[in-house]
């Protein structure tokens, strides 16, 4: 019997609309995820992460368009998988999955809160939509999520403006609006960018207890490493719209196969004996610009396995190395590293 799918994305396409032209910005991306579990999307800025975090709930900016691909989700009605890329942007059926059944945490909390109401109606807001509840109940449902998510006399909280707010208690109040009608899906895109370390810390304990509890698929976007391996089960690694690598997170941070991924590895600091230290190695060169996308593989001119002839004629394949974990490069299909 086959696996059951929250979340199954096929050849997502998206591009960037001009006068004249047409700049692919995601290309052919392909991913699924399981319900209860976390996906780490992972790569540099610019790589695509965020539109496609955006286009899962049909809000991307409207000069990006979603130009073929699927995205099948199934957790709507009781089970019934809706394809969200053939939804009207502003329809009525986008409208009762986004914030109810996907709900995302974005990088900037300051942004994601209007300054002119309470953290509470925010909130309440969104569950009195939803949820269909009274008032007085909503509100009692926003206090308990507040405490939930850590913030102090949660109760006096909820009367409070975002400005009365630190940083780190926005980002606790915007989990606790993301976490509002239990949705099925969460995107956190960088949920803790704009922390300090402790903060940080703290933030991510808390979306794994919260996690646990209301059984919530995750999204977790970052281009930190470490971060996702804490938190992630499977990871998908991106390139300038493409997914070069994906597979358990154990396998990626154990047996790296992209040259990309390998690179990624080598740039994270590791503590340990003096003599198990050694020096960070960056990657060459930079991210191409998006009106110079590299043809065939769009690493290889930052690639120190680079075959000419092979590796600029056409994108490599995702191959299936080992159960579940895919990758895309011509090493290992003319045999030229250990598989």
């Amino acid at each position: 019997m086959g696996k059951k799918y929250l979340l199954n994305v096929k050849n997502l396409n998206i591009s960037w609309r001009l006068d004249k032209a047409s700049v692919p910005i995601v290309c052919g991306v392909d991913f699924s995820l399981e319900p209860g579990k976390v996906l780490g999307l992972v790569g540099e800025s610019g790589c695509g992460k965020s539109v496609t975090a955006l286009s899962l709930m049909r809000i991307l900016p409207k000069e990006l368009k979603i130009e073929d691909g699927e995205i099948l989700f199934n957790g709507h009605n009781g089970g019934k998988t809706v394809d969200i890329a053939k939804l009207k942007p502003k329809g009525e059926d986008i409208q009762k999955i986004r914030g109810g059944r996907i709900s995302m945490i974005f990088q900037e909390p300051m942004s994601s809160f209007s300054p002119l109401h309470t953290i509470g109606n925010q909130i309440i807001e969104v569950i009195e939509i939803h949820k269909k509840t009274a008032r007085g109940e909503a509100e009692e449902i926003t206090i308990n999520l507040l405490k939930k998510a850590g913030i102090a006399d949660a109760r006096d909280a909820v009367k409070r403006y975002p400005f009365e707010f630190s940083g780190g208690m926005l980002q606790r109040a915007m989990i606790a609006k993301a976490l509002s009608c239990n949705p099925s899906l969460l995107i956190a895109d960088e949920p803790t960018t704009a922390l300090d370390v402790t903060i940080q810390a703290q933030i991510l304990n808390l979306m794994r207890d919260l996690q646990r509890e209301f059984g919530t698929s995750i999204i977790f976007i970052s281009h930190d490493l470490g971060v996702v391996g804490q938190m992630a089960d499977e990871v998908a690694i991106m390139y300038m719209g493409k997914i070069v690598e994906r597979g358990p997170t154990k396998n990626i941070f154990k047996t790296p196969k992209h040259p990309y991924t390998i690179k990624l590895l080598d740039a994270i600091p590791r503590l340990g004996n003096l003599e198990d230290r050694r020096r960070l190695e960056p990657i060459r060169g930079t991210v191409p610009g998006l009106f110079n996308r590299p043809p065939g593989c769009i690493f290889h001119d930052r690639c120190d396995s680079y075959m000419s002839g092979i590796c600029d004629s056409a994108f490599p394949d995702l191959r299936e190395m080992s159960e579940n974990h895919f990758v895309a490069c011509y090493l290992y299909e003319k045999g030229e590293m250990d598989q």
